[in-house]
């Protein structure tokens, strides 16, 4: 049972690289893969050696059909002790391995060698502990047995305790609850993962290689020689594993499906908006096209009312800001053309400061009485095309304040801006304290032509804007809304 629920686990993980090939995955892959070895080449020992009852063996193998197969599989004590060496020490490897590339410690992070000097121990131990080697070593002076047991099980607590640590320091340093309950998943499963490999981690490699000796029964290892355990103490190890494993596998997959649901719905918008592209370009054509007739006419009217005495000089300044209307008009549509088009964003370093006052200054052009809290917790430098960047940030900013006037609440409350780093990312938070949004529309927010306004007047491509331009900065947005609350906008980009 314990065997086909790892693999289950290792299946989660691979369906994992193939959603996200990078090397974080790529490790959760090796740590599966190890803690399958390792209970592999421990339940084939077991069912070899015997030296328990009939009612233990059907606790771990079902019936002894199943047994006996394993029973009388060919394979030599060297090779599944060296099985159970490389699921042992390769574990805690990769624990850490995923702790440190996780923790955002300053002295971690910038020292890529400490994760190749963790590499130093295991490596190191596998090689003693290969059967040639091993035998070679031990051979001459049983005592070494113990030294090179004591010796391993000492580094891989230490592993262990330090992996741990730096997850949990990791977790509780975190402060947005999306990033928090994403972690949550991650440090469950591994946590999972963990104690069925600490239920198991004991059985040293020297007592499969040396099954005949006498220091034999030295290490409490698993299974008899060890005192008398009962069934009852069988079946509570049974349990937790499964438990373990159960939770370990329950926390991948959920994990895996957050991944699996938001490649989908990326898919999803990408295929709604390349439907309605061509139709969008038209209609910035047409439009354009409708400015440039509205230009001509004001300049025939300008002509004929030139000739006429009466109030010549109040119908140029219309005129003027009729012209001026147009061309501002006209210099926007072609910015939008030419980004649906060519979609090119030209990153330059700058600070969060410039770009977000600007955001609010071209926000207050619409909306002159708002007031606008702003939080800067540092002094925060990102890779941004600031154009681009500012009218993304208020148009965020442009929409939780209408929803704040639609419930009322924009002449008691100020909309909210914090700037901060969050582990990897730089992070723009934008509150509002308006209407909020149910979990179809937040579902839907981003879609393009998808607006829960007065279709009208609001064309729903804003968000959709706004999302594509946090993507072209390679970075991330997500959405906490309650209804009747407001809404919380998290734009994240790469720490600079």
């Amino acid at each position: 049972m314990l065997i086909i629920l790892t693999v289950f686990l290792v299946i989660a993980t691979v369906i994992m690289v193939f959603l996200r090939k990078n090397m974080e995955v790529l490790l959760l892959l090796g740590l599966c893969f190890s803690l399958m070895m390792q209970i592999v080449g421990v339940m084939i020992f077991i069912a070899k050696k015997g030296g328990i009852s009939t009612s233990v063996m059907q606790l771990f193998y079902f019936t002894d059909g199943i047994v006996n197969v394993i029973r009388y599989f060919y394979i030599t004590l060297g090779q599944l002790g060296f099985l159970v060496t490389l699921g042992r020490f390769l574990f805690p490897f990769f624990l850490i391995a995923l702790a440190i590339n996780y923790s955002m410690i300053r002295f971690i992070r910038q020292n890529t060698w400490i994760i190749k000097a963790a590499a130093i121990l295991p490596v190191t131990t596998i090689i003693l502990y290969y059967p040639t080697v091993y035998h070679g070593i031990v051979k001459p002076n049983e005592n070494y047995q113990l030294y090179f047991a004591q010796a391993s099980m000492m580094w891989i607590v230490i592993y262990l305790i330090t992996a741990v640590v730096l997850l949990l320091k990791e977790y509780f340093s975190i402060t947005m609850k999306l990033c928090k309950a994403q972690f949550r998943k991650i440090i469950f499963s591994l946590f999972s993962l963990t104690g069925l490999y600490l239920l198991y981690f004991r059985q040293d490699p020297g007592q499969i290689y040396r099954f005949y000796s006498s220091p034999f029964a030295w290490n409490k290892g698993v299974g008899y020689l060890q005192g008398s355990p009962t069934i009852l103490s069988y079946t509570a190890l049974i349990l937790v594993s499964t438990v373990c494993c159960i939770l370990g596998f329950y926390s991948l997959f959920s994990f895996t499906g957050d991944n699996f649901a938001e490649s989908r719905d990326e898919a999803a918008i990408r295929r709604k908006f390349d439907t309605a592209k061509i139709g969008a370009s038209m209609f910035v054509h047409s439009m354009k096209n409708q400015i440039l007739s509205n230009k001509v006419i004001y300049k025939r009217i300008s002509a004929v009312f030139e000739e006429e005495p009466t109030d010549g000089e109040k119908l140029k300044e219309y005129i003027g800001a009729l012209e001026t209307s147009n061309t501002n008009m006209l210099r926007r549509v072609e910015e939008l053309y030419r980004f649906v088009k060519t979609n090119e964003i030209y990153m330059v370093p700058v600070y969060l400061e410039e770009i977000i006052s600007s955001a609010v200054e071209k926000f207050k052009e619409k909306h002159g009485e708002a007031e606008v809290e702003i939080e800067y917790r540092e002094k925060i430098q990102v890779l941004a095309d600031k154009t681009h960047f500012c009218e993304a940030l208020s148009n965020i900013i442009s929409n939780g304040y209408e929803a704040m006037i639609e419930a009322n609440t924009h002449k008691t409350k100020k909309m909210l801006i914090k700037c901060y780093n969050e582990r990897l990312y730089s992070v723009i938070e934008i509150r509002d304290f308006g209407t909020g949004m149910s979990q179809s529309v937040r579902k839907r927010v981003f879609e393009p032509f998808f607006s829960s306004k007065n279709s009208n007047h609001n064309w729903g491509m804003g968000l959709y804007y706004v999302r594509e331009i946090v993507k072209g900065h390679l970075g991330m947005i997500n959405i906490e809304s309650t209804e009747g609350e407001g809404s919380s906008f998290f734009v994240m980009l790469p720490r600079y």
